[in-house]
């Protein structure tokens, strides 16, 4: 008798992602140097645009109850990421997911609107994400790199997606769960590492713990976004937009992100000796 755990339909698919992953490489390469080539100004725009919005909304709404009311439920979609990602993927992928977040908040308004700051910015975080990549022995260090990568492509998908709302905020609101996602899957795939798990295995435990975090809260951001806006102009043909930039979200982050993300060096955070966790039956 086979006493082994048969892997479910979410464990087959984000396998399956893994063992594809160098097509994924090869498309997010072609299609990110296309994008640059002839709409590279949307990188540009798009953190400019939304650090102004940050900047103007924030001057608006000054005390917190005006925040809360200005914003809430974006405010809301935000809580609920980072609460899901403390039930399903642990201590660490809740504090990875918080200061995510916060982060990305926190560099659109360092960016202050300076249109000449964007590529310094960003080629800064990309040079540091290198170098910590090829010589630092973190978990995070293996996924800043991946994800500067990827972030083009998921500018040029925003840019592509028809706009059931304004570009630059679903930019922005895309970058930021990605950003807390990617940042808690590399918490909580180090500590698997840690216990001895081999890296694919690694990584598939932690992608599946994400799954939930991930989908459900870049919805919720979905939702927030369609139905912040007037309510008078939502209509199925928005709906149907929402719904199909979400989609195009949740497979920029797991056929191409994830794959990516497997290329770094995570053998050097595995421990030599697997470590397995006995749980007492109940009599």
């Amino acid at each position: 008798m086979d006493l082994r755990e048969k892997p479910g339909k979410i464990q087959k698919l984000l396998e399956l992602f893994l063992r594809f992953r160098l097509i994924s490489v090869v498309l997010l390469v072609v299609l990110s140097v296309t994008f640059v080539a002839t709409r590279w100004q949307a990188m540009v725009s798009m953190p400019v645009a939304s650090s102004e919005s940050l900047g103007m909304w924030l001057a608006e709404h000054g005390g917190f109850a005006s925040l809360w009311q200005g914003g809430q439920y974006l405010a809301v979609s935000a809580v609920a990421l980072v609460v899901l990602l403390f039930v399903f993927a642990g201590i660490r992928g809740g504090i990875a997911g918080l200061f995510g977040l916060s982060a990305m908040v926190f560099a659109l308004y360092a960016l202050g609107g300076a249109e000449s700051m964007v590529l310094i910015f960003y080629g800064v975080f990309a040079g540091v994400a290198l170098l910590l990549l090829l010589f630092a022995k973190l978990g995070v260090a293996n996924v800043l790199f991946p994800f500067a990568f990827s972030w083009v492509l998921l500018t040029a998908m925003v840019t592509l997606l028809p706009a059931f709302a304004p570009a630059y905020l679903l930019w922005a609101v895309f970058s930021a769960v990605g950003f807390a996602s990617v940042l808690a899957l590399a918490l909580v795939s180090a500590k698997h590492l840690a216990e001895g798990t081999p890296q694919a295995g690694a990584l598939i435990r932690s992608g599946k713990k994400l799954l939930i975090p991930v989908t459900v809260s870049s919805f919720l951001a979905v939702a927030a976004l369609l139905f912040d806006m007037d309510k008078s102009a939502v209509s199925g043909v928005k709906v149907a937009e929402a719904v199909g930039s979400w989609l195009a979200f949740n497979l920029w982050f797991y056929v191409f992100l994830f794959p990516v993300v497997s290329f770094a060096p995570w053998e050097r955070l595995r421990s030599k000796e697997r470590k397995v966790k006995l749980k007492e039956k109940k009599k």
